[in-house]
């Protein structure tokens, strides 16, 4: 019977079929069973869906507390090779000196950075089953008539481009200079609000979901000791 139901449904998620389609019955079991609409059931499978990798982005985010910690150290042993040509051998030694520097250390160089790799192809995953749902076809969610076209009085988009400029502003950056910062937290939102406004409204609703989510995380994390250290470094460096 359960072979039956996954090889009956009518939506195509071609080489991410294995992923989406689990997503697809799981939001499917969602909408059957308490949320009668579909808009809702979008918005709190997007809380469920964040709320599975909240652990990981703290773990993220500790191994790029480490990172950030030691980054003047790093600088350190740059500066003491810097003289030399991108070409030149001894060039060599700078990375064997700050990889024993990483590990003498304890931190893991790519340990902040699996995360976004291991998001991805869920997210891809989910973003194609609300793109491919045939159920969203004239269900409705507040002034929205039909979730499977563009919000049509674009506040979805505009609340998305305001929550991600929010969120760019508020996230410790230590890595970067002032300026490039102000870029990032322009264009970033900039691309994908304006990708998204013609974008069927039920993957605007998910993607407006997610990023008040990702708000109000960076907001609550700022307020730990852990995000209060991260802030101070980002104002340290950026008043160098």
């Amino acid at each position: 019977m359960f072979a039956f139901f996954y090889f009956a449904q009518p939506a195509q998620f071609g080489w991410l079929a294995v992923i989406a389609q689990p997503l697809y019955f799981a939001l499917q079991f969602l909408h059957a069973h308490g949320v009668a609409n579909w808009g809702w059931a979008i918005v709190i499978f997007t809380a469920l869906f964040h709320c599975l990798t909240l652990g990981p982005r703290i773990v993220a985010m500790r191994s790029g507390l480490k990172r950030m910690r030691l980054q003047p150290k790093v600088e350190a042993v740059k500066k003491r090779y810097a003289h030399l040509k991108l070409n030149d051998a001894k060039r060599a030694d700078l990375n064997s000196e700050l990889l024993a520097l990483y590990r003498a250390e304890g931190v893991n160089l790519y340990g902040d950075l699996w995360l976004p790799l291991l998001q991805m192809p869920l997210f891809l995953a989910y973003f194609r089953v609300l793109n491919s749902a045939s159920e969203l076809h004239n269900a409705h969610w507040y002034w929205i008539a039909d979730l499977a076209l563009p919000d049509p009085l674009h506040i979805l988009p505009i609340f998305i481009l305001g929550c991600m400029l929010l969120t760019q502003h508020i996230t410790p950056a230590p890595g970067m200079a002032r300026n490039q910062r102000r870029i990032l937290a322009i264009l970033m939102p900039a691309v994908m609000g304006f990708a998204l406004w013609h974008y069927a409204a039920g993957l605007a609703l998910y993607w407006a979901a997610g990023n008040l989510l990702n708000l109000l995380f960076q907001w609550a994390i700022n307020r730990t000791r852990m995000g209060r250290e991260m802030q101070g470094i980002t104002n340290h460096r950026l008043d160098l």
